[in-house]
């Protein structure tokens, strides 16, 4: 079976998280070809995970590389879709389909051997002026929307235009399905291959995509960021409805798409898996109180709502200590700096280790008596089920599918909210009686819950009903 795996900004160029997902889906299935398609910013250097021989191809999509405009007149399609995009009818939503529809045909140009994609449609047109006379007739038509100057229309325009390049990205002619692990811009590629060449699209959310871009949303002028947000609202919307299958991670996912469209009918929730013999149960516990993390530095992580936890956990356990393991993805080093100012306002500068990478993050959880997460968002993270595979008990915020995932094996908390995380983590300082009886049930609901064999033969499972193929047998 041949499948294209689309992702935008993880596999195989960055670890961690969606990443270690997917290697572990290519590498699982490895009776399945793959071609890897890399929605990037520019153009990538090697990849930071090696790739297995059942991988035929990869190919990086750079969003922001040089222009290779289309052959064609794009601006009927181009104001279908932002007229589209714009309002909030299931109408308006046909309309943006089809815009987007007819500039995935646009990208296809000719070649000596036929036609394939690689131009950006909208590379070099008047999208500016589009986006304000699609503004100007929403707003006779009733839709509240905020001003949009010329420039905010140009800014907009520009941004729009190239994150419409995943457009221009082929597959191989002979894909059986294209899976794509988010909506979004990954979505769109998948959206591209079923108009043009009827391949199954199957796609799985990790995070919530359409959520995570509201909770990102920069600080531009209302009109640049309302035209943004009603694009990425639109597409997500479209991709729920076109795909073949929706397979959410959690049950929390799968409620976010059905609000914003997708058929019931058409979702599989299926969540991560861990390998146990890779976060075998941790026999042994430091003595001293240490809260374990471990995850990318991230305004999405919320690391200082658990700075601010710690100052009043040490307020019941003094000598209390926080061990923070992860990276600083680039262009997040001011937020990384926030978060060191913010221990030292605190007067937490000792107790907070900045480990940096880890090996692995079972590491990371022998050095804790507790593992914590105080993301705002998330879908069913890693860090979560390898701790409890690991033993550890937890302490989480509730977001995404981490209460499901959790059960009545950890502690769950409302989001940024420091008072009530820090109890929780008091609560297992303080007795260890408590933390070996949740760190055992944790296991044990792991184990029963979120192997890494369940979740592959599951996506296996729906591969071969998807494409009709005999049952996959493993290689």
């Amino acid at each position: 079976m041949r499948v294209v795996l689309v992702n935008e900004g993880t596999y195989p160029y960055a670890t961690g998280g969606v990443s270690t997902w997917c290697d572990q889906l290519v590498r699982g299935l490895s009776e399945v070809e793959w071609d890897l398609v890399a929605i990037v910013g520019t153009e990538p250097d090697r990849p930071a995970i090696p790739l297995p021989g059942n991988v035929r191809s990869l190919h990086p999509v750079p969003v922001w590389g040089p222009p290779r405009p289309a052959r064609g007149r794009p601006e009927r399609a181009a104001a279908q879709l932002c007229r589209g995009m714009l309002g909030d009818s299931a109408a308006d939503l046909v309309v943006f389909g089809e815009g987007l529809r007819a500039l995935a045909e646009l990208a296809v140009g000719r070649t000596r051997f036929g036609r394939r994609a690689g131009r950006h449609p909208l590379a070099g047109t008047g999208l500016g002026d589009i986006l304000l006379d699609a503004w100007a007739r929403a707003g006779a038509e009733g839709i509240r929307l905020p001003r949009l100057t010329l420039r905010e229309a140009d800014e907009a325009a520009v941004l729009l235009e190239h994150a419409l390049r995943p457009l221009a990205a082929s597959v191989p002619p002979d894909a059986q399905l294209v899976h794509a692990n988010a909506n979004g811009l990954s979505a769109m590629v998948a959206l591209a291959a079923k108009w043009r060449l009827g391949v199954p699209f199957l796609m799985t959310e990790h995070g919530v995509y359409l959520r995570e871009r509201y909770l990102a949303a920069g600080a531009q002028s209302p009109g640049v960021k309302t035209a943004l947000l009603r694009f990425h609202r639109a597409l997500a919307r479209l991709a729920y409805w076109e795909s073949d299958l929706v397979a959410p991670v959690s049950g929390f996912n799968a409620r976010w798409a059905v609000r914003h469209g997708a058929d019931p009918a058409k979702l599989a929730v299926i969540g991560n898996g861990v390998d146990p013999a890779r976060f075998a149960r941790l026999a042994d516990e430091p003595a001293e109180p240490v809260i374990s993390w471990v995850g990318r530095i991230d305004p999405l992580k919320d690391l200082e709502t658990l700075i601010r936890a710690l100052a009043i956990v040490r307020e019941s356990v003094p000598d209390a200590r926080l061990h923070l393991a992860g990276p600083v993805p680039d262009g997040n080093e001011s937020y990384a700096a926030d978060c060191r100012a913010a221990a030292a306002a605190l007067g937490l500068e000792a107790a907070v280790t900045w480990a940096g990478p880890c090996a692995s993050s079972r590491e990371a959880f022998a050095v804790g008596q507790v593992a914590a997460l105080s993301s705002i968002s998330e879908g069913m993270p890693y860090t979560v089920l390898e701790a409890m595979m690991c033993g550890r008990p937890t302490v989480s915020t509730d977001v995404g599918g981490v209460a499901e995932a959790v059960g009545d094996a950890g502690l769950v908390v409302p989001p940024r909210d420091p008072a009530a995380f820090a109890a929780a983590c008091v609560a297992f300082l303080s007795s260890a009686q408590f933390r070996s009886a949740i760190g055992a049930r944790a296991r044990s609901r792991a184990l029963g819950e979120y192997t890494l064999d369940r979740c592959v033969s599951a996506y296996r499972d729906r591969y071969r009903t998807l494409t009709g193929a005999e049952a996959l047998v493993p290689a």
